[in-house]
């Protein structure tokens, strides 16, 4: 893990197509485009992945004697119409970063590949 930085990006609201192609160039340029990526990040396990139509971070159980039908479950996704986070889902207050969190930890490489 790299050391952690504070970004000076701030998250000014975007609309959903541009949220989008910041994701779809911070991937590119990392050679992930079009690829699933396993990381660690803020002590949990996610997959995320980006194509030309959507990137989504998928939270991934820690519970070991869960079934495999119970994998994990998508905590945020943006494709050209939408931009969901955890919170939206599930109406409740998250724990799960948000979307501009994600694109921080993503730019800044502020996780860990597993």
């Amino acid at each position: 893990m790299k050391p952690k930085h504070k970004s000076s990006r701030n998250p000014i609201p975007k609309k959903p197509p541009e949220v989008l192609e910041e994701f779809i160039g911070v991937f590119v340029g990392k050679g992930w485009l079009n690829q699933t990526i396993r990381i660690r990040c803020r002590e949990r396990r996610y997959r995320i992945s980006c194509s030309e139509t959507g990137f989504i971070a998928y939270r991934i159980n820690d519970h070991s004697g869960v079934s495999p039908g119970i994998p994990g479950w998508p905590v945020c996704f943006v494709t050209q119409e939408q931009i969901i986070d955890d919170s939206d889902m599930t109406g409740l207050t998250s724990t799960e970063p948000r979307v501009h969190d994600w694109l921080r930890f993503i730019m800044d490489d502020d996780l860990e590949l597993i």
